[in-house]
């Protein structure tokens, strides 16, 4: 007679982040984040604009210049973060969402979340009855080069900082003060002024303020910061290519992005790996 074969068990996924078992992070901490994080891009882009002046004899700011301050200030997101992160207890990875999920379960909050988004973009933008190209990306430059370095940055620096800092700590600081729904608006509203743009204030405020309420709940329904960062990675693609006037370009661009942020993720794990603490 032979042995009855059983499937594997089907991994659950992580298990949702309840008030019981999130980190250990004040509320308070959440706006001290964001200021830290501005503060630490201000201090970290200062010399770079100061070596494009002597260099240039001039204070216009230089694509290459906008490209380095930039990236230093999204350095800067992830330093504020781990740097509050670390007051209550040495962070780990998990505690800012950065573990695996089930796929397809992930895709379809991903999709769902994002239709929202689309639609009342769209709707937005028609009321408004302007272009939805981000001429902010003009600072980057146009030459080649100058078009890969933002390409990079746009939809692969931008995404991962800045769902680590909002979605990853500020998010979660704020779940034990505010609850899900009310943190979730809190770090939207954040989420969508520091993209506000002087020259358009009214086209992108509300739209991104909405994507980033959006990105908080995929992140509460998932347990995990990856759907974020993918899904923030292939809209940055999208809005960068519809800005350049692309068009196969813009998958090639998301599927390259997302290669890059995987294979960047997975040796994140293996760091916090080396450097966790080692119990005595």
């Amino acid at each position: 007679m032979s042995a009855t074969t059983y499937p594997p068990p089907v991994d659950p996924g992580p298990p949702p982040a309840t008030a019981s078992n999130l980190p250990p992070w004040r509320a308070w901490t959440a706006p001290a984040a964001l200021l830290g994080a501005f503060l630490g891009a201000f201090v970290l882009g200062l010399p770079v604009f100061a070596v494009n002046v002597m260099a240039t004899g001039h204070s216009h700011i230089t694509p290459a210049a906008n490209v380095a301050a930039t990236v230093l200030g999204d350095v800067a997101f992830v330093c504020s973060a781990l740097f509050f992160a670390q007051l209550a207890a040495f962070p780990t990875p998990e505690q800012f969402g950065l573990r695996p999920t089930r796929l397809w379960p992930a895709v379809g909050w991903m999709a769902v979340g994002y239709g929202a988004f689309w639609v009342l973009s769209s709707v937005w933008l028609w009321l408004l009855d302007t272009s939805s190209k981000d001429h902010t990306l003009d600072d980057l430059g146009h030459s080649a080069a100058a078009l890969a370095a933002a390409a990079i940055l746009v939809s692969v620096i931008a995404p991962m900082a800045e769902e680590f800092l909002f979605r990853g700590y500020i998010f979660t600081a704020l779940r034990g003060w505010a609850g899900v729904l009310g943190s979730a608006a809190l770090t939207g509203l954040l989420f969508g002024a520091i993209h506000f743009d002087s020259n358009r204030p009214d086209a992108f405020l509300l739209p991104l303020a909405f994507f980033g309420f959006v990105l908080c709940l995929i992140y509460w329904k998932t347990g995990s910061l990856y759907p974020c960062i993918a899904l923030h990675s292939i809209n940055n693609s999208l809005a960068f290519g519809v800005t350049e006037g692309w068009t196969w370009q813009i998958p090639l661009l998301a599927v390259g992005a997302l290669s890059v942020i995987t294979l960047i993720l997975l040796q994140v794990r293996r760091l916090a790996a080396t450097w966790a603490p080692v119990a005595t």
